[in-house]
């Protein structure tokens, strides 16, 4: 019955449009069909308000999401740009950053002879990190003996070293050895590693008397390292024995951020 009553009120809109119409355009219709003309108008502007707005209502939004589109499209390509522009300043920074130690290493005091600039590409995995391994070996020149430093001291000598890779041993190492000097008071020994992160200053007692703050650097008796290469700062001084006075040297180069490294000459003539 709905069905029915739908349809019916279908054909009567459907017929009411087509006696307008056909009124509307017949021009000489007699004047009797001014009223009806008027009623159907008059019954027939509702429904063409409605349309009329949906038809606007339609565009607009049409119109509304092709713009959203548009914009939200723009606003990724202009997120990407970012992205990319972002990277980019944090590669030329890195890279400044990079320039900045070269030009250190390269411009230290005293001059070595043929230095070779390595960088860093692995570590000992234990926490002592006792050993690094650099991404240059014999084919650039290096040796074992080979002593390595940073633009903040010494970091160890080359105990190995293959066609394309070297390991350095650390001064940390306790089995690594140092002819050191108190750069101050000139007083003679050796610096050997804790097996952690500092180091350990012997020399004979009767010396002259250590204390913090005292810088330590490469005496060059040890025929490894020249002369003068800074080694660490005095921490603390230990007790004083009939034969041997210690203290605990702090490292001046950070073994556990190394990055780039100069290795130098091997040894001394």
């Amino acid at each position: 019955m709905i069905e029915e009553s739908n349809k019916a009120s279908w054909l009567v809109l459907v017929s009411a449009l087509v006696l307008h119409l056909l009124l509307v355009s017949l021009p000489g219709a007699p004047a009797g069909t001014g009223f009806a003309r008027s009623l159907i108008m008059d019954a027939l502007t509702p429904v063409q308000r409605l349309v009329d707005g949906s038809v606007h209502a339609a565009a607009s939004v049409w119109e509304s999401y092709f713009a959203l589109r548009g914009a939200h499209e723009e606003n990724l390509r202009l997120e990407a740009e970012i992205d990319r522009l972002r990277m980019e300043v944090q590669q030329n920074r890195e890279a400044v950053l990079e320039n900045d130690r070269l030009r250190r290493l390269l411009s230290l005091d005293p001059p070595v002879e043929a230095p070779v600039v390595a960088r860093v590409t692995g570590a000992d995995p234990t926490i002592s990190q006792r050993t690094v391994t650099l991404n240059k070996g014999r084919s650039a020149g290096i040796e074992p003996g080979s002593p390595v430093r940073t633009p903040d001291g010494i970091i160890g000598r080359v105990i190995h070293a293959s066609l394309y890779s070297s390991i350095v041993q650390l001064v940390t190492d306790p089995v690594s050895a140092v002819g050191a000097l108190v750069q101050e008071s000139r007083v003679q020994g050796i610096v050997r590693g804790d097996g952690g992160t500092l180091l350990l200053f012997e020399h004979s007692a009767g010396g002259a008397e250590l204390r913090a703050g005292q810088v330590l650097v490469t005496s060059g008796a040890d025929r490894v390292y020249p002369g003068g290469l800074p080694i660490g700062v005095i921490s603390s001084v230990g007790t004083e024995t009939d034969l041997v006075s210690t203290a605990v040297v702090r490292p001046l180069a950070s073994l556990g951020r190394i990055e780039e490294v100069l290795v130098l000459a091997r040894g001394l003539p």
